[in-house]
């Protein structure tokens, strides 16, 4: 796990793990390592690399600063996310959903039976629900990393999906 930390802190930008790279690593290394931990840390990654904060450098030894990481991290459900989030979450996976599997339904009345539009098919609900991450869990992200993350993340299930539909096709 020491291994992945140090590649995952490296995805920051230099003057970021300057700061927060210690404290970062100390408290990886008191957590059990998750899935969520490690797409929350891509996903930081993105928006610290998207959304540069500008940092002045911190004196040798100086210890402003000590304890934020830690305080940010702990936090079990993703802050700010009002009712209005939630309702548009939700119409994110219910619209996404529809117009997704409308979208293979017709692409396989035009073209007849293919791997795509069964894809579309299979994968409708789940990358919906990315698309929907966007209003909610990342919400404390930058604009830039929330669109990136939530269609980048559904675009790669659609295409997970295309691809085991198809190996599935051929065997």
């Amino acid at each position: 796990m020491a291994a992945m930390t140090s590649v995952l802190i490296r995805l920051y930008p230099r003057a970021w793990r300057q700061r927060y790279g210690e404290e970062m690593r100390e408290l990886l290394a008191s957590q059990p390592s998750s899935l969520r931990t490690f797409t929350d840390l891509v996903a930081g990654a993105l928006d610290a690399r998207l959304n540069p904060q500008h940092m002045p450098a911190l004196p040798a030894g100086a210890n402003e600063g000590v304890g934020t990481m830690m305080k940010a991290l702990r936090c079990g459900a993703p802050a700010g996310v009002t009712i209005h989030d939630q309702w548009r979450s939700a119409a994110w996976m219910v619209g996404g959903s529809f117009v997704l599997t409308a979208f293979g339904i017709l692409l396989k009345m035009r073209i007849g039976p293919n791997a795509l539009s069964e894809a579309l098919l299979y994968a409708a609900f789940p990358a919906s629900l990315m698309l929907s991450l966007e209003c909610t869990y990342l919400k404390r992200y930058s604009p830039a990393a929330r669109t990136t993350m939530s269609i980048g993340g559904a675009l790669f299930v659609i295409f997970i999906v295309w691809l085991s539909t198809l190996v599935a096709n051929r065997i």
